[in-house]
């Protein structure tokens, strides 16, 4: 320690020691919390992302939450007119199609729902819907139920019509018999006509679809909200928690030296960076295959598709989490920045991924979701597990993840080079 360093050290010791001791032990909470606070003031880094990184996310999902309802797409085949005509009334995308390419279109997952009548005698309506998406589903149940309950109501009014009708003809006849002297002759059912007039009157013989059947392309109704979203929750596990480990043990190798001493040796950052990928991506296959494991045999998550596709994208998102984690770790001088920066780089994605549906969010929205890797390999995981498809429908995500595996590699080669640039200059200035 210099000499003045030490005689102001003696100085503040000595007159802590003639302060009463309640007000010296206080004194030394303060000054303890007064370097705390100095600390944080020094490091404009971490306050910037103490108050920005929280606002950004408050603000997202203030969007997000905000959004309007959700309005279905829905495909119809040879529906009676006055079905079609309440069916266009409601919140939702109608469009009438042949029931082949209403299938096609449902298997790709361009709508929500295929209408068709079913039964002996076509009245029955069959909502065929996709089943992967919880929210469709509902979306799509409440536009049928408030058509079906528009055209009962049309019904109830047209027989209500019909029976004014009939009961004006019968007050006619009545008239008629009475002015030819037949008063003594009485129609068939006497007094009692209203009621058997309404009686022969029914409602069914008036309504163009008398029932309602559910049937599931995918999933079916006694499918839990857990299994809709399990595929969703994998793919997030798995990439926060590889974001974690990487970026927080590489601030940790940096902070004890050892990037320093790689960075005085002839290995190049690329190979440094990669030989970090491939440590740390071996660990992320390991986690991986344990959350698959539990997800799918104790949490009983469902999987249509191909168990192998479904580890190669769990694998990938490993991977794109690792090489994220080591291109945020060089902006990060601590790991309790690691962890102010994971709500920069990583609760955005989350919320934009497909856990919330963005169809009624902003458009850019929209375009800031599709920007991200964790939204292509949720959707891979989701149409795998739940919709069986193969990789012939689900190679652009993967090529995809793959793409920012390689840019977020690259990128963070490239600022490892600066620093290892300004590690040689520092040490030829000496």
């Amino acid at each position: 320690m210099k000499e003045p360093d030490r005689e102001r050290a003696e100085t503040a010791h000595e007159s802590f020691n003639n302060l009463p001791k309640q007000r010296t032990e206080a004194m030394k909470t303060w000054a303890v919390a007064r370097r705390i606070l100095e600390q944080f003031l020094h490091d404009k880094r971490t306050l910037a992302l103490l108050f920005v990184a929280p606002l950004v996310v408050l603000w997202l999902l203030s969007v997000l939450l905000g959004a309007g309802t959700y309005s279905p797409k829905i495909a119809t085949v040879d529906l009676p007119s006055s079905l079609e005509s309440a069916l266009d009334k409601q919140d939702a995308t109608i469009t009438a199609m042949s029931e082949q390419d209403a299938a096609s279109q449902l298997e790709n997952d361009d709508i929500d729902a295929v209408l068709r009548l079913t039964g002996d005698d076509d009245k029955t309506l069959d909502i065929w819907v996709e089943g992967t998406d919880s929210t469709k589903t509902a979306a799509v149940a409440q536009v049928v139920a408030e058509a079906m309950q528009d055209v009962q109501e049309d019904a109830q009014s047209e027989m209500e019509s019909r029976l004014d009708e009939l009961k004006t003809s019968v007050a006619e006849l009545q008239k008629a018999a009475a002015a030819m002297g037949l008063d003594g002759i009485t129609l068939s059912g006497g007094s009692g006509t209203d009621s058997s007039t309404t009686e022969s009157l029914d409602l069914d013989d008036y309504l163009p679809v008398t029932s309602t059947e559910t049937t599931y392309l995918h999933g079916g109704k006694d499918w839990k909200m857990f299994d809709y979203y399990g595929p969703i929750f994998i793919g997030i596990f798995i990439f926060v928690f590889t974001f974690i480990t990487s970026g927080m043990s590489l601030v940790n190798e940096r902070s004890a030296g050892t990037m320093q001493r790689f960075l005085a040796t002839p290995v190049k950052s690329g190979q440094i960076l990669g030989g970090y990928s491939i440590g740390f991506g071996l660990l992320a296959c390991v986690q991986s295959a344990v959350i698959l494991l539990v997800a799918l045999t104790l949490i009983g998550f469902p999987d249509a598709g191909n168990l192998g596709l479904v580890i190669l994208m769990t694998v990938s998102m490993a991977m794109v989490s690792v090489t994220l984690g080591l291109l945020v770790s060089g902006l990060a001088s601590s790991a309790f920045q690691v962890i102010q920066l994971m709500l920069l780089f990583v609760v955005p994605q989350i919320l934009l991924c497909g856990l919330f549906d963005l169809s009624t969010a902003p458009r850019w929205m929209q375009v800031l979701g599709q920007c991200m890797p964790v939204t292509y390999g949720v959707n891979a995981l989701t149409s795998i597990m739940l919709r069986g498809w193969g990789f012939d429908k689900t190679w652009v995500d993967f090529l995809v993840v793959w793409c920012f595996i390689v840019a977020f590699f690259v990128l963070a080669a490239l600022g490892f080079r600066k620093k290892r640039v300004r590690h040689h200059l520092a040490i030829n200035g000496r």
